[in-house]
């Protein structure tokens, strides 16, 4: 695919002479006088080696569809790390041939590129073996930084194709590490979604399986909207969803649940266990998430509105998910889920075939632990299917009636008819005390009580109220 030790500019020449992607439109100057001006790849654009410089980079600005450029220096014998001056218009032309004319005295080649927005709901990132690593409003060096979403590279290339429509256009081998980014509105020399942006052969390619959120992306677009793609894509049953997010356009993934009727779901930036809106009837989500986010503390609260179909509810309820069956807890009732999962409604004792139905969902969510460790589902059951509504994973271990395990110096009882924003006040108070909680109350474990203690990792366990004489 490529010759030995080739330079920043040769890499991208020869992405496009041999078709092998998109890159952003580009000029290349060597520093060495026989060589001057290198390569031209302006969309629509051929050049004679006659062309005044000042005139292909009017071009280039012009041609670019934010009418603006980015100037990179590098050597050979220092491809990386050099100065990058960003964003620079055609009121900028002659910055632009000084800084040209000060890095080939410098001895440094310089690339001036268009300039590709990264706020424009796309992502950036890195493939390399069998992963991909992501983050929106960022360049491809935000796999350096905290945050980034790291996915197999399967399951993130389907995530991204069934959030933008498209999939990536990385036509590298696993042997390679490639830059990327995508873009809702095509870019590029060939005026594609993907601009690949940079190329490297590694002999020992990397492997990751592991899945975890939240992470920049999940932000991006939700945190329940990430766990029930994800829950898609590995083969589970998720009703039909369509998702109105701030930042990309609306998109679908699901299967039909044959209903005509809608849920209306509020999806949080990061989960808020039991805190945002869930109705089983459609309203003005506009209205919707202008109440919702006033319930927030930080300047953008809600990612996006679900409209999903809706499911026939016989049963509901909640499942914690380990990696060994016999330490599963499922817990449910008849009807719909809403008032169980908030506390205000008592666990009741399934039938044995629901419960045998649920297990066969269990082990099929059980046979992905690798990439997902434990996790905590909502299912419905609609007579037929037992569908996932809700897909969280659970950074704290628990065990039956423990919600998180720890030795605090001592705990103080709370009642779950207090209700969820009590327990939110409570947990401020007791955070870096030393203190654990007794939740009081006939409720599941897996309700967003628990929830909201997992999260903030607090000593913690569930005493029935039978059993406290209450």
């Amino acid at each position: 695919m490529e010759k030995k030790d080739m330079l920043k500019d040769d890499k991208l020449h020869n992405i496009v002479e041999k078709n092998l992607g998109n890159v952003a439109q580009f000029i290349s100057f060597s520093p060495i006088k026989e060589e001057g001006l290198k390569y031209v790849h302006i969309s629509k654009y051929r050049h004679s080696d006659m062309c005044n410089i000042r005139l292909l980079i009017e071009k280039l600005i012009e041609a670019s569809s934010y009418k603006a450029v980015n100037i990179r220096s590098f050597s050979p014998e220092m491809m990386k790390g050099n100065r990058f001056v960003y964003n620079k218009s055609i009121e900028d032309l002659d910055e632009i041939i000084s800084i040209i004319e000060e890095n080939a005295a410098n001895g440094k080649y310089s690339i001036v590129n268009e300039n590709i927005d990264v706020n424009d709901g796309g992502v950036s990132g890195v493939v390399l073996g069998d992963i991909i690593e992501f983050s929106p409003n960022d360049t491809p060096k935000c796999v350096d930084k905290e945050g980034v979403c790291s996915l197999p590279r399967d399951i993130g290339m389907a995530l991204l194709e069934k959030v933008y429509g498209f999939r990536p256009e990385v036509n590298f081998g696993t042997d390679y590490r490639v830059e990327f980014s995508i873009h809702p509105h095509r870019q590029g020399t060939e005026k594609q979604h993907t601009i690949i942006w940079e190329y490297e052969r590694f002999e020992n390619a990397i492997s990751n399986k592991e899945i975890i959120w939240p992470n920049n992306f999940s932000k991006f677009i939700g945190d329940k909207t990430f766990g029930l793609l994800i829950a898609d894509i590995l083969g589970l049953k998720v009703p039909k969803t369509t998702v109105l997010a701030r930042n990309v356009a609306p998109f679908t993934y699901g299967k039909s649940t044959g209903l005509n009727e809608v849920w209306i779901r509020t999806c949080p930036v990061i989960k808020e266990p039991g805190k945002y809106y869930t109705g089983d009837k459609w309203i003005d989500p506009f209205d919707l998430m202008n109440k919702e986010e006033q319930k927030g503390e930080n300047p953008i609260n809600i990612a996006s509105i679900m409209s999903q179909n809706a499911v026939e509810s016989i049963y509901s309820g909640g499942c914690i998910i380990k990696k060994d069956p016999q330490d599963d807890i499922i817990e449910g009732v008849f009807g719909k889920g809403d008032a169980f999962m908030i506390g205000q409604g008592s666990i009741e004792k399934l039938p044995r075939e629901i419960i045998q139905k649920v297990k066969k969902l269990n082990s099929k969510i059980r046979s992905h632990y690798k990439q997902l460790g434990e996790v905590s589902i909502e299912w419905v059951y609609d007579g037929k299917d037992v569908w996932v509504v809700q897909l969280n994973q659970i950074k704290v271990n628990s065990s039956q009636n423990v919600i998180v395990e720890g030795s605090p110096e001592k705990y103080i009882q709370f009642n779950v008819n207090k209700g969820l924003e009590e327990l939110r006040k409570t947990i401020k108070e007791l955070n870096e005390t030393g203190i654990g909680i007794e939740l009081i109350g006939n409720i599941g474990i897996t309700s967003h009580f628990g929830d909201l203690l997992r999260l903030a990792n607090i000593p913690s366990r569930l005493v029935v109220k039978s059993k406290v004489g209450l």
